[in-house]
């Protein structure tokens, strides 16, 4: 079989969404689960039948186990489903986003953030607790507070509300799949203090110290902090605060959003650069791929671990593990891989969007691009009778920039109708001009996000060529912009 993971991928993921659909006792499945793993083990006759029914249990169980009530401090019997004032204790999971609102030219602002909840406190008693929480807050929370950090906030607790109308955002849906089932508003930061624990004297992560590491060597040079500066840290550092609503809202309507998310793009380029840059100075196979694959989880890492960044990195790790090992590669193959492999980790990323865009736009590249790409060729195959040496110089050059941009064009059409469905699904969003938009925008953020990759490399050691950099990267931006 050259997709043997393609079936298993689909089979497990049967079972997760089952699962969501249908509750199950927790005991009865690990039951069946592991009879039938016992079984596939000691029955070789049976074994090829025992593995599907296996496979699908173990996506059903996987999931159940992660959402069933386990304790009994688990935050839903702890607190409820009625609203309340009330008080949490834990760790910080996320770093405090802060985002910036315009509206009839007032800028509102919000704080959101992730909590692992510890303790809660009601009618004046700190009792343990167990669960996440979203926090919001209308107000910035400034440096101290980070990804680790031991927190104490108070607010109004409630249970995240369902869509206001059919076809608008559910909240309720999105923090299920998250394992989030309540949301917590802290008015303002006074509401938010540090939870001094014994023994605990955390520091801020890699992820906040390369950020504003990075942040610095970006603007190095630069006369003043732009639009065009800010949405370059939003697009080689996932840094979000820049991104408006009026910043944002031409890149939603052209379908050109997906640049500001560190996702495949930006973990495809870096690997190619630094791949091409090491063979280019002879080394191995073997070495090569011992190189880029930890860098790649580096700044996975140090961009703060997002969900996007991860998926990608997941399968240019697969990808890269193949052509070390010099192994055939198969695009579905790989993709099935890195779905199952993020599925056993997070059974429910399977519900949420940016899951599903990111592996159906894969999926349609790999099913539509074969044939388009086999048309393209047909289409500008020269004269096979005429030697090469015969045609014109001039002839040749324009061949192969027709052939270039007849692939781009697959690529971008195979991409569309890969996202179509899923755009107008979740966002309520048709744009066809995107198949236009795209083949000029993920040109220019390429080239922007190789001087941004250039102005880090050279950041520490090289001032003069990082401020070459950091003023070719804000050009090719500000041309983004312009045509976006």
């Amino acid at each position: 079989m050259n997709r043997p993971l393609a079936a298993v991928g689909l089979v497990y993921a049967a079972g997760v969404l089952l699962a969501d659909w249908l509750a199950a006792p927790l005991i009865w499945l690990f039951g069946v689960s592991l009879t039938l793993a016992w079984l596939a083990v000691f029955w070789g006759r049976a074994r090829p039948a025992l593995l599907w029914p296996m496979v699908f249990f173990a996506g059903w169980t996987n999931l159940t186990s992660r959402t069933e009530i386990l304790s009994p401090y688990d935050l839903r019997v702890v607190l409820g489903e009625g609203s309340q004032l009330a008080g949490v204790r834990g760790v910080l999971i996320t770093p405090p986003t802060l985002r910036i609102f315009e509206r009839d030219g007032e800028e509102t602002w919000r704080t959101t953030a992730q909590v692992e909840v510890l303790e809660s406190r009601q009618n004046d008693v700190w009792r343990p607790a167990f669960g996440q929480i979203a926090v919001t807050t209308g107000e910035p929370l400034g440096p101290r507070f980070f990804a680790g950090q031991s927190v104490e906030i108070h607010g109004a607790i409630e249970r995240p509300k369902g869509p206001m109308a059919e076809g608008l955002r559910d909240d309720q849906s999105t923090l299920r799949h998250q394992r989030i089932y309540y949301r917590l508003h802290a008015k303002t930061a006074d509401l938010w203090s540090v939870w001094k624990r014994p023994g605990e004297s955390p520091r801020p992560p890699l992820a906040q110290r390369f950020c504003t590491w990075a942040q610095a060597t970006l603007a190095r040079g630069l006369p003043f902090e732009d639009e065009p500066l800010r949405l370059l840290w939003a697009m080689a550092l996932g840094w979000q605060t820049g991104l408006t609503n009026l910043v944002a809202e031409p890149f939603m309507r052209t379908g050109t959003m997906h640049i500001f998310a560190i996702s495949g793009l930006h973990i495809a380029l870096i690997a190619g650069i630094l791949l091409n840059l090491l063979r280019a100075l002879r080394l191995p196979r073997g070495a090569c791929g011992w190189l880029v694959a930890p860098t790649i989880w580096f700044y996975t890492a140090a961009t703060g671990w997002q969900s996007s960044a991860i998926r990608s990195t997941i399968m240019m790790t697969i990808i890269v593990g193949g052509w070390t090992l010099n192994r055939p590669s198969n695009l579905l193959n790989s993709l099935s891989a890195a779905g199952l492999t993020i599925l056993l980790w997070q059974p429910e990323q399977l519900f949420q969007a940016s899951f599903q865009l990111s592996f159906f736009v894969v999926l349609a590249v790999g099913l539509l691009l074969p044939p388009l790409e086999e048309w393209r060729r047909r289409w500008f195959q020269p004269d096979p009778l005429l030697p090469q040496s015969l045609r014109p110089r001039w002839r040749r050059g324009l061949d192969a920039l027709a052939a270039w941009s007849a692939g781009s064009v697959a690529v971008s059409v195979a991409a569309f109708l890969g996202s179509l469905p899923l755009v107008a699904y979740y966002f309520n969003l048709l744009t066809p001009i995107s198949l236009a938009a795209n083949l000029v925008v993920v040109p220019l953020s390429t080239l922007a996000l190789i001087c941004n990759l250039g102005s880090l490399i050279c950041g520490a050691w090289a001032p003069a060529i990082t401020v070459l950099f950091n003023f070719s990267g804000w050009f090719w931006m500000r041309c983004l912009i312009a045509v976006s």
